[in-house]
């Protein structure tokens, strides 16, 4: 193999799979680093736990497992009380993920707006599962996220607790 010709194969390698780092660099929205790895250092330190949030775990008809809670940053929640058509900037969503037990914590989704304006591409979405959080949904406009997002107001399928 031609040694000019690595650094290519290791880009493809690298944006194959559930995972990739092709949005890796999005810079901070909101006090969180946005590459994969702020992402799961966010929802693995829990600071988002004194957000809005759900009053309990409950069913879900979600993808992401049976048993759910939702919490919403300043951001988001006020967008949605004002009824906004697309949200801010800077809105967050935590999804956490539980076993069927609905005590067991299996993994977080979010949801980050980070561009201006509608559509699947303003939002970066994320999915992960402990405990060692290898195995993650990560990008803008992630094809295994924004087709069940795009069912919600400007992709918040989540209403407002």
């Amino acid at each position: 193999m031609r040694a000019h010709l690595l650094p290519l194969m290791v880009l493809f390698a690298a944006a194959c799979g559930p995972s990739s780092s092709v949005d890796e660099g999005l810079g901070v929205v909101q006090g969180i680093d946005t590459s994969e790895k702020g992402i799961t250092a966010f929802v693995r330190s829990g600071q988002y736990t004194s957000w809005l949030a759900e009053p309990s775990v409950h069913d879900t008809r979600a993808p992401h497992g049976s048993k759910v809670r939702v919490f919403f940053n300043d951001v988001v929640a006020q967008s949605l009380r004002d009824g906004n058509a697309t949200h801010p900037v800077g809105s967050i969503l935590v999804k956490e993920l539980f076993e069927d037990d609905g005590k067991t914590l299996r993994g977080h989704a979010l949801d980050v707006k980070v561009a201006e304006g509608p559509g699947k591409d303003t939002w970066l979405f994320y999915e992960g599962f402990g405990p060692d959080y290898t195995r993650n949904y990560y990008g803008r406009a992630h094809s295994t996220c924004h087709g069940c997002h795009s069912d919600g107001k400007d992709y918040v399928t989540s209403p407002l607790p």
